[in-house]
């Protein structure tokens, strides 16, 4: 079974980056540690990157060209059909 971990970062440009407070591109991280402070997250992810190897997800693709391929795709979270108080969420597409 692959593994992977469910988010990833996205580079929305040095000012946008800066006005998110590093929020997007240095996602993967607040998801591992979401108590981390902000400030520190940069740092932290290029320290986890080879921990966490092949794990660790970027997407380069600029920021409106992902949001119109995400509103054309229509990903959305279901929960798990066995037992919907588990906790458990899946991807889906329409």
């Amino acid at each position: 079974m692959a593994y992977m971990i469910s988010t990833v970062d996205r580079d929305y440009g040095t000012i946008m980056n800066k006005i998110f407070h590093h929020c997007t591109d240095a996602h993967v991280i607040h998801h591992l540690f979401a108590s981390m402070p902000h400030y520190n997250a940069r740092e932290a992810t290029e320290a986890i990157k080879p921990t966490i190897g092949e794990y660790y997800q970027t997407d380069n693709t600029p920021f409106y060209k992902a949001l119109c391929r995400e509103y054309k795709e229509c990903l959305y979270v279901v929960a798990d059909e066995a037992d919907q108080n588990q906790g458990l969420w899946w991807y889906s597409k329409i």
